[in-house]
This record gives C-alpha cells, structure tokens and sequence, in this order.
C-alpha cells in the first residue's frame, strides 16, 4: 500500500467542505489477513476490502449477503518477488516470474515497494492485457462487488520507487499506461456489469502532472491516511468521478477520530480508522451506516 507524501496546496478550509452536521460516510472494513470483525461490515452501506488471499472466506458472502458490498485487492503496478499464496499468484499469470517487468531504466529495476518488482504497466503490454482479462473474470463470477486497484494512478509514491530520478518520458508512460488500464476496465464492465465498482489507491494528479482522464472511468479513489482534513484532499475527495451512480471515495484515516471527521467531509462515502499495521482485520465501525442515495 502507498502512503501519500503532503501536497502544497493553498485552498482554504473556510470553504463549505462539510456534507451535514452529522457522520454522512458509511464504515470502510480492510481484511487482508483474517475476517475477524467482518461480520460487523454486514449491513447495507457497509464496505470490505478482502486481502490477496482470503477474499474466498464464506465471512465475505455472508456479509454480502447482508448487504455489504465487497471489494478485492489487486496490484497491477506491483509484482511480488516471492510466492504469497495460490490465489494471489493466480493474478500474477499463475507464475511470478512471467509477469513483464517495468523495462526502466533496466528490464525489472524498479522497484515501487519491498520485496517487489514493478510490472509493465505500459498502455497495450502483454500485463495489462492479462490484468483487463482477470478482472473481467470477477465481474462474471459475480463474487465480489468490485476491485480495489492498490497504487493504480498518476505515480507511485514510494520512495524506494526514485520517482524524483524518472525522466520525464518514463514518467510519462507510467502514468498513461494506468489511465489506459482503467479506461479499459471501465470499458468491460459497462458491457458485462455496470455495477461493478472500481477504485484505485492513488490520485490522478501530482504537481505539474496530470491524468485526471482516468476519473471519469473510476467510481472514485481511496485516499489513504491523508493529513487530517488537509486541504488538498479536502477538494480532491469532492470530483464527481465516474457516471454510472454509485460513486465510492475512500478514506483511510489514522485514528478513530480522524475517521469521523472525514466521514463529515462533502464528497466521502466510506471511512476506516486503521492504521497499515492493522491491516490484517478490520475494527470496529468507526461511524454508523448511513443511507446512500445510490442504493
């Protein structure tokens, strides 16, 4: 998972940022490791993110069957270097070491997190072929409600990743490469299932860089532990994203209380309070389940 560095900005919070007096986000669950506190999810308006290797625990059915909407990671952009499980490296073409790497400065140098190798995200590449193939498969399975594309967007933001070093063509292929991915995934479910919901953990613009494209094809973005109510985000979380009537933007706060306030911010639908070291399950809610105009 990234972790978004500060971004200047020069907005001010004076703005009508607020959605109501009262929590108007829904609780967000992460449980890439174990289902413990799942079950709480299992309301409408409630929202899980199934690990890389538990996404088939009968705990998420049954919370769907409650009403919560389940989302499964993936990582296009991030390939890991050792085997993780059978149902993660069913993703990665049923063999890490056929995944194509990220051919700069050097077939498979970059790095965007320990212990992986960044794919070959480019536009068209035999990987995004394979990524735009596997999700189409969760949309006819039918057994999850969407995709959570972990570091899908305009840059990675590790510093492991030496962004800062990437010269401005490399840079410029990453980030169109990812805005072609979702292009095409937005694509595929409007013909097979326009319900189907699709967010990325990143953003889609970073200084002078922008691919804000990529938002129409997206329900929305997960910002993850952002600076309490900093103002860049404040604004970012407020687009409009994609068409199709089920808008879901995502905050990761750093503590209960964060998470609260975030639910109030105009333009958040669902808000966790865990930190990346409690990844592993999901707390208890940390707001109470709202209506969602969408449902």
């Amino acid at each position: 998972m990234f972790r978004m560095h500060a971004l200047a900005a020069a907005a001010s919070l004076s703005l009508a940022i607020f959605s109501s007096g009262v929590d108007a986000a829904n609780p967000l669950g992460i449980a890439f490791k174990t289902v413990t506190n799942v079950s709480l999810y299992g309301k409408p308006t409630g929202m899980l993110i199934a690990g890389r290797c538990n996404r088939n625990d009968p705990a998420f059915q049954s919370a769907r069957q409650k009403g919560a909407e389940v989302l499964a990671y993936i990582n296009p952009v991030a390939r890991p270097d050792h085997f993780v499980c059978a149902l993660d490296t069913g993703f990665y073409m049923n063999d890490i070491g056929q995944v194509p790497l990220w051919p700069y400065p050097t077939y498979g140098q970059r790095s965007p997190w320990p212990n992986t190798r960044m794919t070959d995200i480019r536009a068209g590449s035999d990987w995004a072929d394979w990524v735009v193939k596997y999700v189409e498969g969760l949309m006819r399975e039918g057994k999850v409600d969407g995709v959570f594309l972990d570091t899908v967007g305009i840059r990675p933001w590790s510093s492991l990743a030496e962004w800062n070093s990437w010269p401005q063509s490399e840079k410029n292929a990453f980030a169109a490469g990812n805005v072609d991915l979702v292009r095409r995934l937005d694509a595929r479910r409007r013909a097979i299932d326009p319900d189907f919901i699709i967010v990325s953990n990143n953003v889609w613009e970073a200084g002078t860089m922008k691919a804000v494209e990529a938002e129409r094809y997206l329900d929305g973005v997960v910002i993850e532990h952002p600076k309490p109510l900093n103002p860049w985000h404040v604004n970012y979380v407020a687009r409009p994203f994609g068409n199709l009537g089920h808008r879901r933007v995502l905050v990761i706060a750093n503590s209960r209380s964060e998470a609260q306030a975030w639910a109030k911010v105009k333009g958040v639908t669902h808000v966790s309070d865990q930190t990346s070291a409690q990844y592993k399950n999901p707390n208890p809610p940390p707001v109470a389940f709202q209506k969602l105009s969408d449902r």
